[in-house]
């Protein structure tokens, strides 16, 4: 991965890009790892990057997503805009076998022990070149679940925020979809563990957003995606967040179907040594940073956490 003082080089002789009036520079990264090769895409500027302590939010996306859905070309739907304009570079990820980082021969070795891995060395890499001791996480659902493992590490890891992330308990609408008795079997049957994705699960989950929004999606994020979700989400808990040594963030919406906010109470005391902070926000649903009506609040707990 390139230094910051490499980057900083390149970034003054390309244009950036205006998003929602902040001035983004993007920067692709391919890193290896146990597993493969992550791709990473870092937003930044040579304000930030220019800063001392430099400060980073890696988002990483849930089961069905890319890292992409993270950075929608649409008003007020770029993370990358609110992150920046408060110092922060975002930094999206692509998980093992999703986008364009390494695919997985079998679907179901994705599991969120084998991508904590991956991640924690892609970390380990970008903080490095870049002078960054400690960067923030930020997790949807199965991104969620495997924030709270890396961490683990507060030599690496500065606070993690866990979204919509189910934990022990699930919700009737959560063993509905995802739970059936019949469920094992079908993720059984399928070859070579990937599941086809499409609008019979995206359509859902777009409903509360921008028709722009819900195009962009149903272009970019249909497809194929590992089963080691869908496994894991059989066996709850799936993850360990008492494993956790940095401050935490639990945000649920309080229309979520998926999550309750009970659940959502236990992960929080479950999370590290002392918990974590839960925040429930209202008339928002299972993904609120794209939902048109919680967007802003969404933006606005993560950043008053991070400050």
């Amino acid at each position: 991965m390139r230094t910051t003082d490499e980057i900083l080089r390149i970034l003054q002789s390309t244009p950036a890009t205006a998003i929602d009036g902040v001035s983004v520079h993007r920067i692709e990264h391919d890193v290896e790892v146990p597993g493969g090769r992550l791709h990473i895409v870092e937003h930044t500027s040579p304000e930030v990057l220019s800063q001392e302590p430099r400060r980073a939010l890696w988002l990483l996306p849930g089961p069905i997503a890319t890292g992409s859905l993270y950075t929608i070309p649409h008003p007020g739907y770029h993370a990358a805009a609110p992150l920046l304009a408060a110092g922060i570079s975002c930094v999206t990820v692509d998980l093992l076998g999703t986008g364009a980082s390494s695919p997985v021969t079998d679907g179901r070795a994705a599991t969120v022990a084998a991508q904590t891995q991956a991640i924690a060395a892609a970390i380990t890499a970008y903080s490095r070149a870049r002078g960054t001791p400690k960067v923030d996480l930020l997790g949807e659902s199965w991104g969620g679940a495997i924030a709270s493992q890396l961490a683990a590490d507060a030599d690496r890891i500065r606070s993690c925020i866990i979204v919509s992330a189910a934990f022990r308990t699930p919700t009737p609408a959560l063993d509905v979809a995802a739970r059936a008795p019949h469920m094992r079997g079908v993720l059984d049957s399928i070859p070579d563990g990937h599941l086809p994705i499409g609008l019979e699960i995206w359509g859902p989950l777009l409903a509360p957003c921008p028709p722009a929004v819900r195009e962009w999606a149903t272009a970019n994020q249909l497809g194929r995606c590992p089963s080691a979700p869908m496994y894991a989400v059989l066996d709850l808990p799936y993850f360990d967040p008492s494993v956790a040594r940095v401050p935490g963030l639990i945000i649920r919406g309080d229309e979520d179907p998926m999550v309750s906010a009970e659940d959502s109470e236990e992960l929080g005391a479950s999370y590290g040594t002392s918990g974590a902070r839960v925040v429930h926000l209202a008339k928002a649903g299972h993904i609120p940073r794209i939902e048109e009506a919680r967007r802003l609040a969404f933006w606005s707990t993560v950043l008053e956490f991070l400050r």
